[in-house]
């Protein structure tokens, strides 16, 4: 499998493969959304970058199917998935710094601020939902497998 792998890094079809899944995540407006908006509820520029890379990553096993070992880990899918998600969620922590700014120096009851404070309670809802769907595949497919054992072998 690494030998698979390594091969498969260093052949001359690689990288304009991680550019193609690149452009694919980016037209994606699911995965832009989410990725800016986990960037956004990041306290740190740090954990943007990992929540970013993280969110991404989750978002596409979402999607696809579980069958193959290509599938859950394509070899040219995860550094793309980890540098855009990456990039968009340090772009959404950097636009959410902008934007609290911006309503941080206007007068209270401004409409700037009124924008920011229900963007930040959108995006929370937003995220949470988004995460306990997450969880509750994670159980129901966990327990699938866990009950029918002809699906794990």
């Amino acid at each position: 499998m690494l030998e698979h792998m390594w091969r498969s890094i260093h052949s001359p079809g690689y990288f304009p493969n991680v550019l193609e899944w690149m452009i694919h995540i980016l037209l994606n407006p699911f995965m832009v959304i989410m990725c800016l908006m986990v960037g956004a509820l990041a306290g740190k520029w740090w954990r943007a970058f990992l929540y970013g890379s993280l969110i991404c990553y989750v978002i596409f096993l979402s999607r696809s199917s579980f069958y193959r070992w290509e599938s859950i880990f394509p070899e040219a899918g995860l550094p793309a998935l980890a540098i855009v998600g990456a990039l968009l969620a340090l772009l959404g922590f950097y636009l959410k710094g902008v934007l609290r700014t911006r309503s941080e120096a206007r007068p209270e009851g401004h409409w700037l601020r009124k924008l920011y404070q229900s963007l930040k309670v959108v995006m929370l809802t937003v995220m949470v939902m988004f995460w306990v769907v997450v969880v509750l595949f994670v159980l129901v497919f966990t327990i699938s497998v866990a009950t029918q054992p002809s699906l794990a072998h």
